[in-house]
């Protein structure tokens, strides 16, 4: 039952993609433009003490000012899941977010695609007891195609990769170096 939901999701999608390829592409204009983000992640992470990896609910804000039909600056906030917290189990919850300035590229205008990519400060939460999060620096790399739906509302979907590297933890019990993440969503 769950492969045929796939199947018939993965078929829609295609369909509208095609029936919104065949539509003119209208070139973004110029101006601010804010962006929401939901998906799935694949987090990584890894360091001297242990390594692992899965897959959550990834989640995004993002905003900016377009220049031109092909240069744009603004910011983002996202981050994905690992576990969800849960107001009853306080142990419960492991997240990774990052915050970033980022650069928006239209390479072809009027084509729908684009590519991005930016630098910010990145947080992983860990709520477990006797575990630690840690917070760093963090990259991402992303390209995407933008369907017009209406004259101001596109929908597009995006392949990102990120890639952080978080500060060493310290502390009497335990001590973890070489702590980096790595995000695919």
């Amino acid at each position: 039952m769950r492969q045929t939901s796939r199947a018939l999701f993965l078929a829609a999608l295609v369909a509208f993609a095609t029936s919104a390829v065949s539509r003119a592409q209208t070139p973004l204009p110029c101006g601010f433009w804010i962006a929401g983000e939901l998906g799935n992640g694949s987090v990584s992470l890894s360091s001297d003490v242990a390594s692992r990896s899965k897959g959550g609910l990834a989640m995004g804000l993002e905003g900016g000012y377009a220049f031109n039909r092909v240069f744009s600056l603004g910011l983002r906030l996202n981050g994905s899941t690992l576990e969800n917290s849960n107001l009853q189990d306080p142990s419960k919850g492991e997240s990774v977010s990052q915050f970033s300035a980022m650069v928006r590229v239209c390479p072809w205008p009027g084509t729908g695609i684009f590519l991005r990519g930016g630098a910010g400060s990145l947080r992983y939460t860990n709520n477990r007891p006797e575990e630690f999060g840690g917070s760093g620096t963090g990259l991402f790399l992303g390209a995407g195609y933008e369907f017009p739906l209406w004259k101001r509302l596109h929908l597009a979907p995006v392949v990102d990769l990120a890639w952080g590297k978080l500060d060493d933890v310290d502390n009497a019990p335990v001590t973890i170096r070489n702590q980096t993440s790595m995000l695919f969503g």
